[in-house]
């Protein structure tokens, strides 16, 4: 295993190369550091393989089309190549690495959503160390973030992360790991970094809700539990569907699937922490393929 500092060292993409980090220069002009004026993915690889690729770039593509940036590159058919040998570069060919992709619009001064020539694209890839066994099956406590709510464009993973940022740190401040994000009418969305998964009365379901990002993981897990036969619903909730709630889960690409214990110091009855455990493996193998 390489030790090295991540943020000033290793090997990252920009337009089209690799290229040591030091070297990657992206103008101060360009909207995604002027604006916030792009989205981002972030995916999990395990042994040099990205997972669920297909089901990332397809996201990215989506958001990209509806904010009017065209970006090109992401049509490219060498992905798997492109990811591999960055991964390659970076010591990461074993054991589990985070991978970043990174759209802006790139530099173009007229307000809007004005076309641009070139978009930028930047890909990183880190070393990512999962929780511990231990602390799968401890799971996490939820706070409710009941000061502000989602964004317009929270079905966009846009790189207008702020307010999810300070949820999760408002989150942090009350001894808390993660921030459940509210709509502007008091409904369920999200966490500040996942989906939420719940099972009230032997059932699961999901918050359906227009200000949450449409997450990779939950479409995964679903697919899993359909066949066996349990399917998940997508449903209006409040607040205190979570607190009446037997097990939730949190979802996210990295995470897999998190156990939660308590929210908002209301111990849940069945954190689920081994089913959890199962069905985290078996995302993670069937994200391979």
């Amino acid at each position: 295993m390489i030790d090295r500092d991540d943020t000033v060292d290793g090997w990252v993409f920009l337009n089209g190369q690799i290229l040591p980090l030091g070297e990657a220069w992206i103008s101060p002009l360009d909207r995604g550091f002027q604006y916030g004026d792009g989205v981002f993915t972030t995916l999990r690889a395990e042994s040099g393989r990205p997972l669920n690729l297909t089901e990332h770039l397809a996201r990215l593509a989506h958001s990209l089309s509806e904010l009017r940036i065209a970006a090109e590159d992401l049509q490219r058919s060498d992905w798997p190549d492109v990811l591999g040998e960055l991964l390659q570069r970076n010591g990461l060919q074993s054991g589990s690495a985070a991978v970043k992709i990174i759209v802006t619009r790139g530099v173009a001064l007229p307000l809007g959503l004005p076309e641009v020539v070139r978009p930028t694209l930047f890909i990183q890839a880190r070393r990512y160390q999962p929780p511990s066994p231990e602390q799968y099956a401890r799971g996490w406590r939820l706070h409710i973030c009941r000061q502000g709510y989602a964004p317009p464009l929270a079905r966009h993973k846009s790189l207008n992360y702020l307010f999810y940022m300070v949820a999760r740190q408002m989150a942090v401040d009350v001894g808390a790991d993660e921030a459940v994000i509210l709509d502007a009418r008091g409904r369920l969305t999200e966490t500040a970094a996942g989906t939420l998964l719940a099972r009230s009365d032997g059932n699961w379901w999901t918050p359906d809700n227009p200000y949450q990002l449409p997450g990779v993981t939950l479409e995964q897990i679903q697919k899993i539990l359909q066949l066996r036969g349990r399917p998940v619903e997508s449903r209006s909730a409040a607040p205190e569907d979570l607190t009446k709630a037997q097990t939730i889960w949190v979802l996210n690409s990295l995470l897999g699937v998190m156990p939660v214990r308590s929210v908002d110091g209301h111990e849940l009855p069945v954190p689920a922490a081994e089913e959890a455990r199962g069905l985290r493996e078996e995302l993670f193998f069937r994200g391979r393929s």
